[in-house]
C-alpha cells in the first residue's frame, strides 16, 4: 500500500468513526461527495472588499478627520483630578 492510500484509507476511517459518533445513520457519505456539493454551494466575490470609512477618511490627507485621539496622559490627569475633587469635598 503506498502512502497516499494509507493516508486516504487512514481519512476515511476516521471520517467513519466520527460520523457515527455524532449520531450519524447508516453508511458514512462519501467524502468526495461532500467535498463537491460544499464547493457547489459556496460563493465568492471576486471583487476585493471596500476598507471600513474610518480607513478611508485616514487614507486622504485633504478630508477632515473625523474625531481625534485623547492622549493617555491627559486623561490620568482628569481621573486624578476627579479623585482628587471627590476627596475633598467628602471631608
Amino acid at each position: 500500500m503506498s502512502e497516499a492510500d494509507s493516508k486516504a484509507a487512514a481519512v476515511r476511517e476516521v471520517y467513519t468513526g466520527y460520523y457515527r459518533e455524532m449520531g450519524g445513520l447508516g453508511t458514512a457519505p462519501e467524502l468526495d461527495a461532500v467535498a463537491m456539493s460544499a464547493a457547489k454551494g459556496a460563493a465568492r466575490s471576486q471583487t476585493p472588499r471596500k476598507p471600513p470609512p474610518a480607513r478611508l477618511a485616514a487614507a486622504a490627507p485633504d478630508r477632515p478627520a473625523g474625531r481625534k485621539s485623547v492622549p493617555a496622559l491627559l486623561i490620568f490627569a482628569a481621573m486624578v483630578a476627579l479623585i482628587v475633587a471627590y476627596t475633598f469635598l467628602m471631608n
